[in-house]
């Protein structure tokens, strides 16, 4: 399968979202390379990380239930670095480069 090229990119906040073009320069945006499949793997993945960024209905109903909430963050940060590896490894040369020096500098 041929690959194209897509943007990871971070909007306000941490919406995200898979795009084909680079747009706006005040976000964040990885460069990634993907068939088909890998689009869609990243696609779920996107979705993934956005649904469960802030589940506001957990404020309301369970508010001071502090291990649940404690247990969604962990489950949000694991998703998180699931997404992070795949745009790794889908990421152009750049990309990587760009990522790496994030991760040396942690």
């Amino acid at each position: 399968m041929a690959k194209e090229l897509f943007y990871v990119a971070w909007h306000g906040g941490s919406y995200i979202r898979l795009q084909p073009v680079k747009t706006d320069t005040r976000t964040v945006q990885y460069e990634v390379e993907a068939d088909e499949q890998e689009k869609q793997q990243l696609e779920q993945l996107i979705a993934q990380v956005n649904k469960n960024d802030v589940i506001q209905e957990h404020i309301f109903v369970r508010p001071f239930d502090e291990y649940q909430d404690d247990l969604d963050k962990s489950e949000f940060q694991d998703e998180v670095r699931e997404l992070f590896q795949l745009i790794y490894e889908l990421g152009t040369e750049k990309t990587r480069d760009y990522l790496k020096n994030l991760d040396d500098a942690n």
